[in-house]
């Protein structure tokens, strides 16, 4: 008659798995995560981030050597400073020179990053167009 549930929280090695599980599943998002998604093409790398609830004055782009950094603060009007949440997404390769576009539209950011492109200028920002 030993029938027990072996992920009981209120056991003590139930609820070490338990917060293992927790901390280590990547799907799981809090009230100010969002969810990000991460597709290849032949020509491109594609970022698709789910900003429901945000306008595209909130979001923050920006690149630094291999990572890309999206912030989301908590006004839509400048100085945005406080920051609400960050994905960050490391890649294997530098970014700085690579062709980056935003598009932001029905509450879906969409970054694209041209693999053989290049951009004009070193600028770390990266400007989002909204359709």
């Amino acid at each position: 008659m030993n029938n027990y549930d072996k992920s009981n929280p209120l056991r003590l090695n139930g609820l070490e798995d338990w917060m293992r599980q927790f901390l280590e599943d990547p799907y799981l998002l809090d009230e100010y995560q969002f969810r990000i998604d991460l597709f290849e093409t032949q020509d491109e790398y594609i970022i698709e981030a789910e900003l429901t609830g945000y306008q595209p004055e909130q979001i923050q782009l920006h690149v630094l050597n291999d990572t890309f950094h999206i912030k989301l603060t908590d006004c839509e009007t400048p100085p945005n400073d406080t920051i609400l949440t960050e994905r960050v997404v490391t890649f294997p390769f530098e970014l700085e020179r690579k062709k980056i576009e935003a598009l932001f539209r029905n509450e879906i950011l969409e970054i694209y990053i041209n693999k053989n492109g290049k951009r004009k200028n070193n600028k770390n920002h990266i400007k989002i167009k909204v359709l």
